[in-house]
C-alpha cells in the first residue's frame, strides 16, 4: 500500500458547517482553558480526533458531536452556529 500525504488522508472539508464546528470547538475549548488532550479525555476520543475536528479535517459522528457539546457545556446547535465577526466601524 502506497503512503499518502497527510492532506490526502485528511483533506480539508469545504463546508460552512465544518468550518463553524472547527472554530467553535476551538473557541469553547480555549474558553475553558483546556488542552486538546483534556477535551479528548472528557469526550472519550483520542487527542488527534480533536485536532482533526479543530482543523476542519474530520467528519465527526453525531455521538462525538454530542460528547463535545456536553463536555464544553454548550447546546449541540451552538457547535454548528457560524461565528459572527464584529463589524468594523469606519472613521
Amino acid at each position: 500500500m502506497a503512503r499518502t500525504g497527510f492532506g490526502k488522508r485528511f483533506p480539508s472539508r469545504d463546508s460552512a458547517a465544518v468550518r463553524a464546528l472547527a472554530q467553535n470547538v476551538r473557541r469553547f475549548r480555549k474558553d475553558k482553558d483546556w488542552s486538546q488532550d483534556q477535551l479528548a479525555a472528557e469526550v472519550g476520543v483520542e487527542q488527534n480526533a480533536v485536532s482533526l475536528i479543530e482543523n476542519g479535517r474530520a467528519n465527526p459522528t453525531l455521538l462525538v458531536m454530542e460528547g463535545l457539546a456536553d463536555a464544553l457545556g454548550v447546546p449541540l446547535s451552538e457547535l454548528l452556529h457560524p461565528a459572527t465577526r464584529p463589524k468594523r466601524i469606519r472613521s
